[in-house]
Formats: C-alpha cells, structure tokens, sequence
C-alpha cells in the first residue's frame, strides 16, 4: 500500500470516488486562490511602482494634453509651437 507523505494511505484516496472529487475541488480552489492572488500583487505593484518617463509637474500635462491634439488635428502647426512656446516660457525653459 502506498502512504503519501502529507494525507496518509493513498489507496482509499484513489478508490473513493467522493474523496477523488473533493481532492479535484480542492486542488482547483488552491489553484484559483493563488492565480488571483497573483493577479492582486501584480496591480498594486504597477499601482505603487508605475514603469515609464515620470512625470514632474502640470507643465508635462499641458504639454501631453497639447500633443495629443495636435495628434488629432484639432490644431494646425503654427498653433502647436505657439501654444508650446507659451508653456515653455511658463515653465522658465526658453
């Protein structure tokens, strides 16, 4: 007769269609309880380390909020370098 080391004879855990089921359930609840909480510490790590160019202030905002209009087409170049150039001499970068 064959002893698994944690649950003790395994021959009436493999014979015993009940005890099959439950052992089928429980490993797929351990399974699902440590996918999600994966799933969770990955969040929260991205939340509280967040990956790419930091940004410093409300003048990278603006200057995000200008490009991506400028993107659109809202406005034409001549307007873009105006409106850039007033941030920038807000900023106190000439």
């Amino acid at each position: 007769m064959a002893v698994h080391p944690f649950y003790g004879p395994s021959a009436r855990l493999a014979s015993d269609p009940v005890s099959q089921g439950t052992g089928l359930a429980s490993m797929a609840a351990y399974l699902a309880f440590w996918a999600i909480a994966l799933v969770v510490a990955k969040r929260e790590l991205d939340a509280r380390f967040p990956r790419g160019r930091p940004t410093s202030g409300p003048e990278d905002t603006a200057l995000a909020i200008l490009r991506e209009r400028f993107a659109r087409g809202e406005l034409d170049e001549q307007q873009f370098r105006e409106m850039a150039r007033v941030l920038a001499e807000e900023a106190g970068t000439p």
